[in-house]
C-alpha cells in the first residue's frame, strides 16, 4: 500500500501522544513493505525529527507556502497527493490543511483520520468534512460513540484501534527499595494534564510522611513553576526532573517504577498510562470519560479518583506505599491488562481496516466537491480578496 499521513504540527514546541504514535504506526507500515509518506508543515520540531526521519517514510515539509491562506493552500496540496495517487490519506493531527483537501480528492483514495484526544478539536472537523470520509478511528470507545453520536459518521464508518506500547515480556517484581517509585510522564502543562494537582499531591504525601522518589519525565510551559513549587523536593532527590528523553529511556524508567501517577482533566487513550501499565506500574489516574476506565477496574489493576480530587489520589498513592504486597499484586493485574496492547496488533489492525477500506472506496467511490466550503474555524470574515492583499503585503515586508 501506499499511505499517506498528514500532521501539520509537527513544526510546534509541544510533543504529544499523538506524535509518539505517528512514528510507532510508520515505521511499523514500512517495516512491513509499505511505501509512507508525511505531510508536514515545515521541518518537524528538532525532539521528532529524528525519529521521524528513522521511521522510513517520505517527509514533505514544504508543500505549500506556510505564509499563504488556506483557500489557496488546499488545492495544491490536493493536486499534489491526487498526483501521488495514495490508496490511503490519513488526518492524524491538522487544525486546516489536512481536512480542507478531502473534498479535492480522487474518489478511489480511501480517506481516514484518527480521534487521538476526547476533545472538540478532534471532533468539529469530523462533523463537517464526514461525507468525504471512508473511515474515522477513534483511540479508545468514547470517541467512537461521540463520531457516531454526535459527528454523523455511520457506526460501520467507524472503527477503534487502540494505540501499541511496548511491553515487558517478564511480570514485575517488587523494587527492593523502602522509597515507594512514583513516575509521571507527560507534558508539564495545566489545561489538559493539571499539573497543579500533581505538586499538591507531592505535598500531599509529604504531609503524610509517605517515602517517595518521583520521576517526571516530559516538559512543558509550566516547568518553570513546577521547579519552583517542588524546588526542595528536587534538592533533596525526592523529585527527579528527566526532560524529554527517548523512548528507550521512558521504558527504562518506567520499568523502574511502582506507581503511575496521571492527574488529566481529558485523555484520548493515553499512551503513557497503556506504556506504563504495560512495563507494571500501578495506575492512580483521573476518572474522566475516555481511556481511562477502559483499561482500569478500581481497586483491582489500579485506582481511578475524580478529577481535582487530590486528597483522594494522595490518599490511593499513600496506600499503596504502605502495602507492598497489595501493590505488587496490582502490578501485576496491571501488567497483565497492558499486555493486550501491543504494537504489532496495531500495526495489524491498522492493515486491516486500512485494506477493507480501499475496496470500498473503489467499489463505492465518493463524490469530489471542490466548491464544498471550508470548515468554521478556517473561514475569516474578510472577504477573500482582501485577504489575499493582506498576506502578499505581509510576506513582500517580511522578505524586505
Amino acid at each position: 500500500m501506499r499511505i499517506a499521513f498528514a500532521d501539520t504540527t509537527l513544526d510546534g514546541s509541544i510533543i504529544g501522544g499523538a506524535h509518539t504514535f505517528l512514528v510507532q504506526i510508520m515505521r511499523g507500515l514500512s517495516r512491513k513493505g509499505h511505501e509512507i509518506h508525511l505531510i508536514s508543515k515545515g521541518d518537524p520540531l528538532a525532539k521528532s525529527a529524528a525519529n521521524i526521519a528513522d521511521s522510513g517514510a517520505r517527509i514533505h515539509p514544504n508543500l505549500w507556502r506556510h505564509d499563504a491562506l488556506v483557500n489557496d493552500s488546499t488545492p495544491i496540496l490536493a493536486r499534489w497527493l491526487n498526483d501521488l495517487r495514495p490508496d490511503v490519506y490519513v488526518v492524524s493531527v491538522s487544525p486546516d490543511l489536512g481536512w480542507t483537501v478531502l473534498p479535492f480528492l480522487d474518489s478511489k483514495i480511501a480517506t481516514f483520520t484518527i480521534g487521538h484526544n476526547d476533545e472538540h478539536s478532534f471532533y468539529d472537523p469530523v462533523k463537517h468534512y464526514a461525507s468525504f470520509l471512508t473511515r474515522a478511528i477513534g483511540v479508545s470507545d468514547e470517541i467512537c460513540r461521540r463520531y457516531v453520536d454526535e459527528c454523523g459518521m455511520e457506526k460501520a464508518r467507524v472503527e477503534w484501534i487502540p494505540y501499541g506500547v511496548e511491553i515487558s515480556g517478564s511480570e514485575p517484581v517488587g523494587s527492593g527499595d523502602a522509597a515507594l517509585q512514583l513516575l509521571y510522564v507527560g507534558r508539564v502543562e495545566e489545561e489538559q494534564k493539571r499539573i497543579s494537582d500533581l505538586i499538591k499531591i507531592v505535598k500531599m504525601l509529604d504531609q503524610k510522611g509517605v517515602d517517595l522518589r518521583l520521576s517526571i519525565v516530559g516538559d512543558g510551559v509550566e516547568m518553570p513553576k513546577l521547579k519552583d513549587a517542588l524546588s526542595s523536593e528536587i534538592e533533596d532527590g525526592t523529585v527527579e526532573l528527566h526532560g524529554w528523553v527517548d523512548s528507550d529511556k521512558v521504558i527504562e524508567t518506567m520499568r523502574r517504577s511502582e506507581v503511575f501517577v496521571l492527574t488529566s482533566a481529558y485523555e484520548g487513550f493515553c499512551i503513557s498510562l497503556v506504556e506504563a501499565m504495560a512495563n507494571g506500574c500501578c495506575p492512580v489516574v483521573t476518572d474522566i470519560k475516555s481511556g481511562n476506565k477502559q483499561l482500569i477496574t478500581d481497586g483491582e489493576n489500579g485506582f481511578i479518583s475524580p478529577v481535582g480530587d487530590v486528597e483522594s489520589m494522595a490518599e490511593r498513592i499513600a496506600d499503596l506505599a504502605a502495602d507492598p504486597e497489595r501493590r505488587l499484586i496490582m502490578r501485576k493485574r496491571a501488567w497483565e491488562t497492558g499486555k493486550a496492547y501491543s504494537v504489532e496488533r496495531m500495526i495489524e489492525a491498522y492493515e486491516n481496516c486500512f485494506e477493507r477500506a480501499i475496496g470500498e472506496a473503489r467499489d463505492n467511490p465518493r463524490q469530489p466537491d471542490p466548491s464544498f466550503p471550508l470548515m468554521e474555524s478556517c473561514r475569516s470574515k474578510y472577504p477573500l480578496w482582501l485577504r489575499r492583499i493582506k498576506a502578499k503585503t505581509k510576506s513582500l515586508v517580511g522578505t524586505g
